[in-house]
């Protein structure tokens, strides 16, 4: 055999079984006897109907929705921008897999810094 044939040949053996390290099985699982029900399905609905005359059915309305949620911060969107720039400015959003770098102290205080001065422009172009 020449090398081609060879190595075509251990190709088509490896991909050949490639797809049938997946192939899997299809089960039907069944509920056990035991969590079979012995009534009916009009009894079912006599019960469902009793209990919501007599007002001990509990019920959940899922067609309103729910409460508004409450802003987490306090900082307007300009801030927030300032301080993101600020922060990459400064080297402290890069990370990697093996480190997450925090701001130092200093670095805080210059980010907070560039969060206050766009309010402080944010303000004055509000005024004018």
């Amino acid at each position: 055999m020449n090398a081609k044939t060879l190595i075509a040949t251990a190709l088509f053996v490896s991909f050949a079984g490639a797809g049938s390290a997946f192939a899997q099985e299809a089960t039907q699982d069944f509920q056990p006897a035991s969590m079979l029900s012995s009534k009916s399905r009009a009894e079912v609905r006599a019960e469902l109907q009793q209990a919501q005359r007599a007002g001990t059915l509990e019920t959940r309305n899922y067609a309103e929705a729910s409460a508004v949620p409450v802003a987490a911060s306090s900082l307007t969107r300009e801030q927030v921008v300032a301080e993101a720039r600020e922060a990459a400015r400064l080297g402290a959003t890069d990370a990697n897999e093996a480190e997450v770098r925090v701001a130092t102290p200093a670095q805080q205080q210059l980010i907070r810094a560039a969060g206050i001065r766009a309010l402080d422009r944010s303000m004055a172009q509000a005024a004018n």
